[in-house]
C-alpha cells in the first residue's frame, strides 16, 4: 500500500489552497504548478493501489465461499457477501451504461440478500435509464421507507422526478440528498442531478456553481462537463462551454461522452443549443 494517507494528501490539497490565495512570483507559480502536478500523481497512484488492494479481497470472498455450509442450512453472511459482488459489478455496468445488465446483476443480488438496500436503489438507478420511471419510483419509495437518509435512493427519487417534469419536488430531494454526505457517489450525483434541475429553472448562476462542484468531485463524469458547458453557454461563457465540451467528449468510457460531442458538432454547426437537458 502507498504510504500516503487520505489526512496527508489532504493536508498537502489544503497546503497548496492557501499557496494559490497568497501573492505569487513567477517562480513560485512555476513550484506551485509542480506541486499541485506531484499531489495529482500521488492521488493517482494511491487510488490504483487501492484498487488492487480490493480487488485482493475478491479472494477471500472466493475463499469464504467455499467454505462447508454450517449445519442447519444456508449462511445469510454466505448471501450477503455474494449480493456485495452482484451490487460492485452492477454499479460497473451503470457506469459503462449498461443498463439492462446492470438490471440483471441488482436483481441477482436482491436474489441473494433481499434486505440489501443498496442493490435495490441501484436498481432504481438502472430502470429510471431505461424510462422505466414508476418502476424506479416504487423500488427507491420502498428503501427510504427503511432507511429516510438513504442517499442513492434520495438522489434517483430526485432524478426521477426531474425527469416526469415535477422540478421543485426533484430540488427538495437532491438538496437534502447533497446535505446527507453519507456516500460519496450518491452527493456526486445529487449535485449533478441538482445542477441540472437549476438549468432546468433558468437558473445559471446555481447551475454553473453546483456543476463546477460536480465535476471537481468526479472528474470523469462526462455528463457532468456536458450540462456544465451549457450552462455556461447560456449564460455568455462560450469559451468555458466549448472546453467543458471538449472534456466530456475526451472521457471515452463514459456512454455520456457522446452528449459532449454532440453539443461540440450543434456549435460547429452553427446551430442553437438546447436550454436544457430535456429539451
Amino acid at each position: 500500500m502507498t504510504p500516503d494517507s487520505l489526512e496527508a494528501l489532504a493536508a498537502e490539497r489544503a497546503r497548496l489552497a492557501e499557496l494559490l490565495r497568497g501573492t505569487l512570483t513567477v517562480a513560485d507559480r512555476l513550484a506551485l504548478k509542480d506541486a499541485i502536478i506531484a499531489l495529482f500523481r500521488r492521488s493517482e497512484t494511491a487510488i490504483t493501489e487501492l484498487e488492487a488492494f480490493k480487488e485482493s479481497i475478491r479472494g477471500l470472498i472466493d475463499q469464504f465461499k467455499a467454505l462447508p455450509t454450517p449445519p442447519g442450512g444456508h449462511s445469510v453472511r454466505h448471501d450477503h457477501i455474494g449480493a456485495s459482488t452482484s451490487v460492485e459489478r452492477g454499479w460497473t455496468a451503470l457506469a459503462g451504461g449498461e443498463w439492462v445488465r446492470a438490471e440483471e446483476l441488482l436483481r441477482e443480488a436482491l436474489e441473494r440478500d433481499a434486505h440489501h438496500t443498496e442493490a435495490q436503489a441501484l436498481l432504481g438507478w438502472a430502470l429510471m435509464h431505461q424510462g422505466r420511471g414508476d418502476e424506479a419510483l416504487q423500488r427507491c419509495l420502498e428503501v427510504l421507507v427503511r432507511d429516510p437518509e438513504h442517499g442513492l435512493a434520495r438522489t434517483a427519487i430526485g432524478a426521477i422526478c426531474l425527469q416526469k417534469g415535477i422540478t421543485g419536488e426533484a430540488m427538495e430531494h437532491l438538496g437534502r440528498a447533497v446535505r446527507l454526505m453519507s456516500d460519496p457517489r450518491a452527493t456526486l450525483y445529487a449535485q449533478y442531478w441538482l445542477g441540472v434541475a437549476y438549468l432546468t429553472r433558468d437558473m445559471l448562476t446555481e447551475a454553473v456553481e453546483v456543476l463546477h462542484r460536480a465535476v471537481q468531485l468526479g472528474p470523469n463524469l462526462a455528463e457532468g462537463w456536458a450540462e456544465l458547458g451549457r450552462a455556461q453557454w447560456r449564460g455568455g461563457d462560450r469559451t468555458g462551454a466549448i472546453t467543458a465540451w471538449h472534456t466530456a467528449s475526451a472521457i471515452r468510457h463514459s456512454p455520456f461522452a457522446a452528449r459532449g460531442e454532440d453539443l461540440l458538432a450543434r456549435v460547429n454547426r452553427g446551430e442553437e443549443i438546447p436550454r436544457s437537458l430535456f429539451d
